[in-house]
């Protein structure tokens, strides 16, 4: 196949729709976007939308007719078809690939927005092997024979499928948008252009990122402990100020010393009095509650300790708080009482 012919292989895919929305529509003031929305097998829908200013009721009326057009003359849609069923085949040949066209659409609609009404034509079909697929890339551009060219105002567009990115692109796009290239005219392209390779996103690359996210995370779990644990020592235990309502006198409790009674005249030993509670006197408060609890299974209810030990109520609720902060013990609600495990 010759130079020229492929050069009107390629620029036949954009000048011949050009040509078709010149036969039908108002051009003044009309902007045109062609988009290649590539999917992971090479295959690319073509869409061309033609958007034109509805700046007076002249232009309004003149889209109304030609909406009608669209909508009920099924000419109109035959014959862009029956163009661009041309174009594949002869791109087929040109890139010994073969392609197919199928599901065309033709339609026409307006938009309102803030800027105006806007009157919105749009051609699209399914180009089948549009692209090469080699491996895990896909690599756009060999339909594009010996150049082509969009005016001012028109945009050229690919749109990367999901779960690829851009390994290579020629010329550099102007913008991008998502996962679109964007080139703006005026442009001539070269032959061949735009050529983009795309490539599948490395799911070990994602796999690192996870790994690298977790370790951050566990070092930062180290650092704070570390802190913590400044020195190697476990810091102080916080002791509340004692209130005013612990200051009141405490009940006699079985863990006072005893007064020794008065002996009897009798001569007689003194019989042995059994130990009212099986509590015996320990360095600290603290200490009194964990032999409580060990005795009973390591678990008591908060009542029975204020019983047993004979301490007040307040004097209880503060010294096992102090425990549960310094992780001795752990206070479990059981209906309107408190459960105290040890730890």
């Amino acid at each position: 196949m010759t130079a020229s012919r492929l050069l009107d292989i390629s620029s036949i895919i954009v000048i011949c729709l050009a040509f078709v929305l010149i036969l039908f529509i108002p051009t003044a003031g009309a902007e045109i976007s062609y988009t290649f929305d590539i999917d992971t097998q090479g295959s690319a829908w073509y869409i061309i939308e033609y958007r034109t200013l509805l700046d007076s009721q002249d232009r309004i009326n003149e889209f109304d007719e030609f909406k009608l057009v669209v909508e009920g003359n099924s000419t109109h849609k035959a014959e862009f078809e029956a163009r661009m069923r041309v174009i594949v085949t002869q791109a087929g040949i040109a890139t010994s690939r073969p392609m197919i066209a199928s599901d065309f659409d033709v339609s026409a609609t307006t938009q309102n927005t803030a800027t105006g009404n806007y009157g919105i034509v749009r051609y699209s079909f399914m180009w089948g092997n549009f692209a090469e697929v080699s491996g895990s890339s896909v690599v756009i551009g060999d339909v594009f024979f010996g150049g082509q060219y969009i005016s001012t105002g028109d945009t050229f567009i690919i749109k990367v499928p999901d779960g690829y990115r851009v390994s290579e692109v020629t010329p550099t796009p102007d913008s991008e948008r998502k996962s679109e290239l964007i080139w703006s005219g005026p442009r001539n392209f070269n032959s061949g252009e735009p050529a983009v390779v795309i490539k599948k996103s490395s799911s070990l690359f994602i796999f690192v990122v996870l790994i690298l996210l977790v370790l951050l995370v566990l070092g930062a779990g180290v650092i704070l402990n570390y802190r913590k644990k400044a020195g190697g020592q476990e810091p102080a235990p916080r002791v509340r100020s004692p209130k005013v309502e612990d200051m009141e006198p405490e009940p006699k409790s079985e863990l006072k010393p005893e007064l020794k009674p008065e002996p009897d005249d009798s001569g007689l030993p003194e019989p042995v009095k059994p130990p009212v509670s099986t509590v015996t006197r320990f360095e600290s408060d603290d200490e009194i509650i964990i032999s409580m609890l060990r005795q009973h299974g390591d678990a008591m209810m908060q009542t029975e300790i204020v019983k047993q030990s004979g301490f007040s109520k307040s004097k209880t609720s503060a010294l096992l708080t102090n425990m549960a902060e310094n992780r001795q013990i752990e206070r479990v609600k059981k209906g309107r009482e408190n459960l105290i495990r040890l730890i």
